[in-house]
């Protein structure tokens, strides 16, 4: 079940840093799942609660989509920073994204919504000594950041070398279909 938790995070959910205070420090973590599917939410926010001791908040909202409809869309919230630790030391993240946001709030004690994983894997690099809007990073600096990435969190399962040959596959597939490609993760 464990597994399955940290992938529905790596999928349908997020992590991300709230402030208490309209200009305070986002300092509070969240974590939310959504999905369709609301017996799996209901059955694993039991299992956190029973198996792992960690609270959380259950709603439904519905959401309107263009063009097709309305659905429900079923959201378990993790909100205390104590549930937060339990869920990073007994489940732990494989979404590298989700891995840059805590590494960074590790380092400065925040982490301040809508920061690209480019504007964060620059800073965790040392390219920049805040969190500020940021250019592509040297290859080297991302080989290094994913291997303390892999240390630290298990994940990413794959080598920096490798993810960096997988964008230029993707790239080069996506320049052929469509005449675009990814926004520029590393220098040349």
């Amino acid at each position: 079940m464990k597994h399955l938790g940290r992938e529905l995070l790596a999928t349908d959910g997020l992590l991300g840093y709230y402030n208490a205070f309209r200009n305070g420090l986002h300092k509070y973590p969240r974590i939310q799942l959504r999905m369709a599917a609301g017996q799996v939410i209901g059955e694993f926010a039991t299992f956190l609660r029973e198996e792992l001791g960690i609270s959380s908040l259950l709603r439904t909202e519905v959401v309107t989509h263009d063009g097709w409809g309305i659905s429900h869309q079923h959201i378990l919230q993790i909100s205390r920073s104590e549930d937060i630790d339990i869920w990073s030391r007994e489940i732990g993240f494989s979404n590298p994204s989700h891995i840059s946001r805590m590494m960074v709030f590790e380092s400065l004690g925040e982490c301040t919504p809508r920061t690209s994983i480019v504007d964060r894997l620059s800073f965790l690099c040392g390219r920049s000594s805040r969190l500020i809007r940021s250019g592509p990073i040297a290859r080297f600096d991302l080989v290094s950041l994913v291997e303390k990435m892999r240390q630290r969190f298990g994940f990413p399962q794959a080598r920096g070398e490798d993810i960096l040959q997988g964008v230029d596959d993707v790239n080069q597939r996506l320049k052929l279909a469509l005449g675009r490609m990814l926004p520029r993760l590393v220098d040349p």
